[in-house]
């Protein structure tokens, strides 16, 4: 009897051991959206910037190719969020792959209309699973001082993807840093949240089996 009770617990102690394993492994980009059951949005300073960013992400049930080729669909943003995206339009190409885009974005509940033309380059890996889409104002042509777009894509298996999305907006006028935050963050919840419903075909925040 004594061996079988130590053969049980040491059995047991593996299954332990192996849960504790699985947890560690999880990845916390999934384990935070899904604990909170919806994507998330908030502002902070990306590492290496000086200036406050909005920021959202969402757990896709898609792979990423299928994503990025949404992510990639720039004369469709306005369809995507018809809100904030008053008009997105293609206009160039460069020999890089990069793609100009003109934008007219809505701000402060539609009091102010801005526009510039946004400089896409081509997707780029920065990690195993990992790619980012930058976009920049291209200099001169906008009514804004500055804008900047970044892209995440983290590939948590073949079938899932984490899609994040930073966005810098400077209007060029004065305006409250909190109306600011907070143009920005929504307007980044609002483009993850449009990609994720493309892409996976529905809006529920489904949970990763992983």
């Amino acid at each position: 009897m004594m061996r079988r009770a130590i053969g049980v617990a040491a059995a047991a102690f593996a299954l332990l051991a192996a849960a504790d394993t699985r947890a560690e492994a999880r990845d916390p980009d999934v384990a935070r959206i899904e604990a909170a059951g919806h994507s998330l949005e908030w502002n902070w300073v990306p590492p290496g910037q000086g200036a406050r960013y909005g920021h959202a992400e969402t757990l896709i049930h898609a792979p990423l190719s299928v994503v990025r080729a949404r992510v990639l669909d720039y004369a469709h943003y306005h369809d995507f969020v018809p809100s904030k995206f008053e008009t997105s339009r293609v206009i160039g190409h460069g020999r890089d792959g990069s793609t100009d885009v003109y934008v007219r974005i809505a701000v402060m509940h539609g009091v102010l209309m801005l526009w510039n033309v946004t400089r896409f380059a081509p997707p780029r890996s920065v990690a195993p699973g990992v790619e980012v889409v930058e976009g920049k104002m291209v200099p001169g042509k906008g009514n804004v001082e500055d804008l900047r777009v970044l892209w995440t894509l983290h590939a948590i298996d073949p079938e899932w993807t984490v899609l994040k999305a930073d966005l810098l907006l400077k209007p060029g006028l004065p305006a409250p840093q909190s109306a600011v935050d907070e143009e920005l963050r929504d307007a980044c919840l609002d483009a993850v949240d449009a990609v994720h419903d493309r892409a996976q075909g529905s809006h529920a925040i489904e949970r990763w089996p992983g």
